[in-house]
């Protein structure tokens, strides 16, 4: 690859990496270029030509701009027959749906805030480019000129994996604060050192991300979680002060020492937890809110001990509380919660115990299974010691797996008509005995017949009422 210059003239690469290359025969984009046309102008830019240029990669995300209008892009578009979304029209960005798929392409833009009512669009990529946030997200491929062109010296910054923001800093994170949070992305989350000058503004700028939308600061959060360097990136979001704006509940976590039990404090612990899940939404949310509870349940016994009583129930209070702020949704939700509630269930508990856990998880269970032991591996535990516990538990799991279908968990050999024939009338007390009934066959599974079941009702309701 040919060297780049960088903040000077414009650096026209004569030979482009072949992946780069391939891109512009994409049939997206020839389809798009005949529409459009050569005066265009259109170019490859952004994230699609950065993870070219750090990846194999097949059936990317095309990101593009050119010098037309927003407006006259569209015209053009649909006067050649492909479909056209508008939602990004008054930010400049025109999305194309082509071969089912989506294709952004946004005009030319000068320097400014992105949210302006109205852009200001610029006449020529390099000033485009100049717009940008980082300078890895500010190389661009010419597909008139079949060429990658690097101002800001963007490519050089990929090979030394340093992410620094493209001219001042301040100037970018003023733009759009969000850009704070995706420096973290672009950065540490993806094993990029964060430039110094960079760092600094995003330190002292930290205050910005306050104007930001949570449903923007939930998106980011969200991809740093599931990023190969999740661990230095939730780190530097502590050192740089960016809990306080975001996520302020784990403030507390962090150097809170824990007791013998953990290798780490409670924010350490997170972020290692979170590194043993597999990157799925789900699990890794679940890390991250686990032992949020922790903070404001910690006492100290008189031999100095630390603990944490009920840590799971607070943590699953704030972790509603906290999910419902960031917009998540209603489903993600209620599955994280549940796994945060249930996280402390231990596998040592019988075939009773088992039966509880499986009904109490439902479809859950299986991602609560995975996440015991991503939080193990994160406490003082020997991973072969932890194996042969989980070993002993999914034996039980399986020996309750084979029951006949409609066993204990889909329906108790009596319900409410049946209750009623023996002279318990419907209500709150009718619930209890019902309730109870479930326990009991949940303890011993071979009493759920309704023979068995009605006497235990009656024995369970003399007790509580008298019956006529």
């Amino acid at each position: 690859m040919a060297t780049s210059q960088k903040h000077g003239a414009t650096s026209y690469l004569t030979t482009a990496p072949e992946r780069v290359t391939a891109l512009s025969a994409d049939p997206r984009i020839i389809q798009l270029l005949t529409a459009l046309g050569t005066e265009s102008d259109l170019h490859i830019v952004g994230g699609t030509v950065r993870d070219a240029l750090c990846r194999d990669i097949k059936g990317a995300d095309l990101d593009l701009a050119c010098r037309f209008s927003p407006q006259e892009t569209a015209a053009r578009l649909e006067a050649a027959g492909i479909h056209t979304v508008l939602t990004g029209l008054k930010h400049g960005t025109v999305t194309a749906v082509v071969n089912e798929s989506n294709c952004e392409i946004t005009t030319f833009r000068k320097p400014g805030p992105l949210m302006l009512e109205r852009q200001l669009y610029a006449s020529t990529i390099e000033e485009d480019l100049s717009a940008r946030d980082f300078t890895i997200n500010a190389i661009a491929y010419s597909i008139n000129r079949s060429c990658i062109i690097d101002s800001e010296g963007g490519v050089a910054d990929l090979e030394a994996k340093v992410l620094r923001a493209v001219g001042s800093a301040e100037e970018r994170f003023d733009e759009d604060p969000l850009r704070i949070l995706r420096m973290i992305r672009f950065g540490p989350a993806s094993e990029r050192a964060i430039e110094t000058k960079t760092r600094t503004a995003a330190h002292a700028l930290a205050a910005k991300l306050k104007a930001v939308s949570v449903e923007r600061v939930k998106s980011e959060i969200s991809k740093i979680l599931l990023c190969d360097g999740v661990v230095e990136a939730f780190r530097e979001i502590a050192a740089l002060g960016l809990l306080e704006f975001t996520i302020p509940e784990l403030i507390p976590a962090v150097g809170m020492e824990q007791n013998e039990y953990h290798r780490f404090d409670v924010y350490e612990h997170t972020l290692q937890v979170i590194k043993n899940s597999p990157p799925e939404l789900i699990l890794r949310l679940t890390a991250l809110f686990h032992d949020i509870g922790k903070p404001p349940t910690l006492s100290v016994d008189e031999q100095g001990r630390r603990h944490f009583y009920k840590h799971e129930n607070i943590g699953t209070d704030m972790t509603d509380q906290i999910m419902s702020r960031l917009r998540f949704s209603t489903d993600e939700r209620r599955t994280v919660t549940s796994l945060v509630k249930h996280h402390m269930r231990p596998l040592e508990c019988g075939p009773a115990g088992v039966r509880r856990v499986m009904r109490d998880l439902g479809e859950h269970f299986d991602k609560w299974l995975v996440f015991k032991k991503a939080d193990a591996l994160g406490a003082k535990i020997d991973e072969a010691e932890f194996d042969s516990r989980m070993q002993r538990f999914m034996e039980m799991v399986n020996t309750e797996r084979s029951r006949k279908v409609g066993s204990v968990y889909s329906e108790l050999a009596v319900n409410g008509n049946d209750l009623v024939e023996i002279g318990i009338k419907p209500g709150p007390a009718m619930g209890n005995i019902l309730k109870q009934l479930w326990e009991v066959v949940l303890d011993n599974p071979e009493s759920n017949s309704r023979e068995i079941l009605l006497a235990k009702a009656k024995e369970i309701a003399e007790g509580i009422f008298r019956i006529s």
